[in-house]
């Protein structure tokens, strides 16, 4: 693999938080305290932390739960990857089936990223075309289930690493890496955080070493596979033959303590990989029934709507929905058919929660722009959405319509903002402690009850992300700073960092998204360029086995 320097500041801001959240949320501050320490590493088995967690909504009506170590922990995981990235790449390099070896981007908006989705299915075609079946599989709750011990395995060897656990061996230096992503998660040796840019580094270092295993049981008839993170698609001429490789891939999983997903496991005609058919299906026909010709053409907007939400809904696949609000997007057609598009929109946000993100971004673009918005309905709609999804814990839901209610400039009431804090995660907190402070919350005491949630270490356990924040705004309790913690777990907090840019405008705003063709200092449009891996407004980069049902 060629690849640039390992972007050490990179993997810690632009690979820290997940990767779609409101523009308020930036890393941009965090590196400072960290520059005058070097390449020096800082985690020791004194040095403990834990994840903040962030619930987010995803195609399929799954959740996904993030994990956010503090950014020490992530420091230190990018500057191993800078110390032996030679030694990684190889392992890396050496599947030939892969499709998720990190991509490095030196300038974008995630510091690494991979084959976006909307290249899978003519990688599929090319890869299977001369095979009449193909076995499709999945790890078992991939990023959740990965033993930490196995990092040095696949750097050195199963046999080879039990031999040696010094954290500090030269030898076995993959030690060093099983000892942070243990200190991150309060010494737990079972998982790793799914979200960050290292986690996709790591779990493909492991990966590689699985396919490596899986290639050797296959003997000299080797396997021709793709996989892409823990997916994998094997091809084969009969079902037998699929049958075998699932032998084989099942003891190469299981000699580095993970395994097969039965529930995800099948076997199917290869005419069935190649892809979803409904984009192409649903482009023109929204962009004809939304022109000016659609009176000729006989198209009615109302039934084109109508049929997408029943495709959608039949499918359980708001992935449509969100490609559709993408499309009307891209192709500037909100001004025309506003009057219709405005309660499509509304309609989108209260029944398929995994576009409310889109929502949020279209409705904040117009009042931004001074476009016609319903005031009353949007701030009724963002109240809603809060309620209903603080009151179950659903993060993502409840970040985006903060950040729109910020927007729009909405008073968020005290039962509101009780269930919030009794029920959503450290970074929504966050948000929700500068909320108070520029007297968006009508609950006076809103302060004391964030202080008042906070446990387990306040530096580096999971509330350190609504810590942070009420230390840089100088509403921490004082108490905190008695706790007994390592410097480096204090080292953000002492320079009143903050992860939360208020008064930032929404990303299609920021000088490198705005629209330099359309001859106005405003964007002609409301969703930012998220960059090649979402291409087709599918999942982010992460094993979908680490999913929970709504």
């Amino acid at each position: 693999m060629v690849a640039p320097p390992i972007d050490v500041e990179g993997l810690t801001t632009r690979g820290l938080l997940p990767e779609n959240m409101p523009a308020a949320y930036t890393t941009k501050a965090i590196w400072a305290p960290y520059a005058s320490l070097g390449d020096n590493y800082a985690i020791t088995a004194q040095v403990v932390g834990e994840h903040a967690t962030y619930n987010a909504s995803k195609r399929g009506g799954q959740r996904r739960i993030f994990g956010i170590p503090h950014p020490s922990f992530v420091r230190d995981t990018a500057i191993f990857f800078s110390r032996h990235w030679s030694d990684v790449s190889k392992i890396i390099d050496s599947s030939p089936g892969s499709l998720s070896k990190p991509v490095f981007h030196p300038n974008g908006v995630r510091c690494v990223g991979i084959t976006p989705h909307s290249d899978l299915p003519k990688m599929r075609l090319r890869s299977f075309s001369r095979f009449k079946f193909c076995l499709l599989t999945d790890v078992s709750r991939f990023f959740s289930s990965i033993y930490t011990h196995t990092l040095p395995w696949a750097l050195h060897s199963k046999a080879s690493a039990k031999v040696d656990f010094q954290a500090a061996s030269a030898k076995i230096f993959g030690n060093r890496l099983d000892l942070i992503m243990r200190q991150s998660q309060d010494r737990q040796t079972i998982g790793i955080p799914i979200g960050p840019d290292t986690s996709k580094i790591v779990s493909e270092m492991l990966m590689a070493a699985v396919d490596q295993e899986f290639i050797r049981r296959s003997g000299k008839k080797k396997p021709k596979f793709l996989r892409r993170v823990d997916d994998y698609w094997v091809g084969g001429n009969s079902v037998e033959e699929c049958e075998k490789h699932l032998q084989n891939l099942r003891g190469a999983l299981r000699s580095f303590e993970l395994d097969i997903n039965d529930v995800k496991t099948k076997i199917i005609s290869t005419k069935y990989i190649f892809g979803d058919s409904w984009p192409l299906e649903f482009d023109r026909e929204i962009t004809d029934s939304l022109s000016p010709m659609a009176t000729i053409l006989n198209l009615d907007p109302v039934a084109t709507l109508s049929k997408i939400v029943d495709r959608a809904t039949r499918d359980n696949d708001e992935g449509l929905i969100r490609h559709i609000i993408r499309v009307i997007d891209e192709r500037r057609l909100w001004t025309a058919n506003w009057d219709l598009l405005e309660h499509f929109l509304a309609q989108c946000a209260v029944q398929f929660p995994h576009s409310f993100d889109y929502v949020a971004r279209v409705i904040a673009w117009r009042n931004r722009t001074k476009k016609s918005i319903d005031a009353a309905l949007w701030k009724d709609v963002a109240k809603l959405v809060v309620s209903q999804n603080a009151a179950i814990g659903r993060d993502s839901e409840v970040a985006w319509a903060l950040w729109l209610l910020k927007e729009l400039g909405v008073t968020i009431p005290k039962a509101t903002t009780d269930m919030i804090v009794q029920n959503n995660s450290s970074l929504v907190l966050a948000f929700l402690a500068h909320c108070a402070k520029h007297k968006m919350a009508s609950d006076k005491s809103l302060v004391d009850k964030l202080r008042s949630v906070v446990e387990g270490n306040p530096f580096g356990g999971t509330y350190w992300p609504l810590t942070l924040e009420l230390t840089h705004l100088n509403l921490a309790d004082p108490a905190w700073f008695a706790v007994k913690s390592q410097p480096i777990l204090q080292l953000l907090h002492s320079s009143k960092v903050s992860i939360i840019d208020w008064a930032a405008p929404p990303k299609v705003f920021q000088s490198e998204s705005v629209d330099a063709d359309s001859g106005d200092e405003d964007p002609s449009y409301a969703i930012e360029d998220f960059g090649s891996d979402y291409g087709d407004d599918g999942d982010e980069d992460f094993s979908d086995e680490d999913d929970i049902p709504i």
